[in-house]
C-alpha cells in the first residue's frame, strides 16, 4: 500500500524540493581551467556538464543523508525506519558519496575537488537549516520521504540524471552487471520505421541515454553516462534484398577467416568467432581503428555481433572510443591493446545486451 501511495505523487510538495533537487544550481562554481585533466579509461569524460552532473548528484544525496538525519532528530519514533532506509540505499549504492569525490577528484585535481564537495556541503547545510523547520517538517512528510528512499534504493523515483549518474558510477567499472542487476531499459523494434518488419527485444544499461539513428539502416543507438560517455552501442538492420546466408554457410566463413567482410575499411581484426544467441546462429568478430575526428587521431575497439535472419541482417556493435596519446594514424594491433583501453569493459556488456536479445514474430 505504501508503494502506491508514493508512486500517485508527481513530488513530494514544499519542502522537499530542497531535499530532492537541491545541488542542481551548484555546478556554476565548479567551472574552472583546472577541470581539464584528462579521464582515464572507463572514467568520465572532463567536460563541464559531466563535472557539473557529478557534484549535483553528490549534492542530491548528502541533501538525502541530512534529511534523513534530521528526520530521526526530530520524530524518535521513526528513526529506526529512516537508518533503515538509508542502510538499503546504502546497500544498493555502495560506497556512492566516495566515489562520486574521486571522480571528481580525478577530473578537477584533489585540491580543487575538496574545496568544491566541502562547499557543497556547506551550502546544503545552510539551505536545509531554513528549509526542515519543525512547522515544515511534519511527520507525514518524514514517513513519505522515508518511504520514497526504500524506492529509490530500488532504482526507482530518482530523477534524472541523478538515477543515471548513480548507476553510471556505481558500475563504472562492470557495466556488465547494470544489466545482471536489474536496472536496465528495454528497446523494441516493432513497428519502427527501420525495423525491415523484424520484430526484436533487446535490454539495455538503465544509464545509457538513446537517440535514433540518422543513417537509414542505424534503428537506435545508445551512449554511456547519461551520453556523455566515450562507449557507444549501436542497432543496425539491412535489407540483404533476398540474399540468406545459412548456418553452414556462415560457418564456413569463420574457419576461413571471411567475417572480415562486415568489418569497415581500415579496420584492424583482433579476433572472432561464432556463437548462438536466441538458439540462433550469430558470427562475432573485435576490431581496432584509427580516424580522424575534428582533427584528431581517435582509437576505437568494437565488438560487433551479426545474425542472419531471413534475407535480413541484424547487427549489434558495441565500441570504445579514446583519444589516440602518440598521434599514431593506424588501427593499433592486438599486441598493443591494454585492459586500460576500456574495451575489457565493454566486451562483456556487450555480450550481455546481445544476450538479450529475442526475436518475435515478424511484423
Amino acid at each position: 500500500m505504501a508503494f502506491a501511495v508514493i508512486r500517485s505523487f508527481g513530488a513530494i510538495p514544499g519542502l522537499a524540493a530542497a531535499a530532492l533537487t537541491l545541488g542542481l544550481g551548484l555546478g556554476l562554481c565548479l567551472i574552472t581551467p583546472g577541470a581539464s585533466a584528462r579521464a582515464e579509461a572507463a572514467q568520465f569524460r572532463p567536460t563541464p556538464k559531466v563535472i557539473n552532473t557529478l557534484s549535483s548528484t553528490y549534492g542530491f544525496v548528502i541533501a538525502q543523508d541530512i534529511t534523513l538525519s534530521r528526520i530521526a532528530d526530530e520524530y524518535p519514533g521513526l528513526a529506526p525506519d529512516a537508518e533503515l532506509a538509508s542502510a538499503y540505499f546504502k546497500n544498493a549504492f555502495p560506497n556512492i558519496t566516495h566515489r562520486l569525490a574521486e571522480n571528481l577528484a580525478t577530473l578537477m585535481g584533489k585540491d580543487h575537488a575538496r574545496e568544491v564537495l566541502e562547499g557543497i556541503r556547506r551550502q546544503i547545510k545552510k539551505e536545509l537549516d531554513s528549509q526542515l523547520t519543525t512547522d515544515k517538517l511534519t511527520s507525514d512528510f518524514a514517513a513519505r520521504f522515508i518511504e520514497a528512499i526504500h524506492l529509490r534504493a530500488q532504482g526507482e523515483y530518482l530523477p534524472s540524471p541523478f538515477k543515471e549518474f548513480l548507476l553510471a558510477t556505481k558500475y563504472q567499472i562492470e557495466p556488465v552487471y547494470e544489466l545482471y542487476d536489474g536496472y536496465f531499459q528495454e528497446f523494441h523494434t516493432k513497428g519502427h520505421a527501420k525495423s525491415q518488419g523484424i520484430n526484436l527485444a533487446l535490454h539495455l544499461p538503465a544509464s545509457w541515454s538513446a537517440a535514433e539513428g540518422r543513417l537509414p539502416h542505424i534503428v537506435q543507438k545508445w551512449q554511456s553516462q547519461a551520453g556523455t560517455g566515450t562507449d557507444m552501442i549501436i542497432l543496425e538492420i539491412y535489407d540483404l534484398h533476398g540474399e540468406t546466408v545459412s548456418d553452414a554457410q556462415l560457418k564456413v566463413m569463420a574457419a576461413t577467416d571471411q567475417l572480415a567482410q562486415w568489418a569497415p575499411i581500415n579496420s584492424q581484426m583482433l579476433d572472432s568467432g561464432l556463437t548462438r544467441v536466441d538458439h540462433r546462429q550469430v558470427y562475432w568478430f573485435d576490431i581496432a581503428m584509427t580516424q580522424r575526428h575534428q582533427g584528431t587521431p581517435i582509437t576505437s575497439q568494437t565488438r560487433e555481433y551479426g545474425l542472419f535472419l531471413d534475407d535480413k541482417l541484424i547487427r549489434l556493435h558495441c565500441t570504445s572510443y579514446h583519444p589516440t596519446a602518440d598521434g599514431t594514424t593506424y588501427a593499433k594491433a592486438k599486441t598493443d591493446l591494454t585492459d586500460d583501453d576500456g574495451f575489457s569493459e565493454i566486451k562483456p556488456l556487450c555480450e550481455g545486451v546481445m544476450g538479450s536479445l529475442v526475436v518475435m514474430d515478424r511484423d
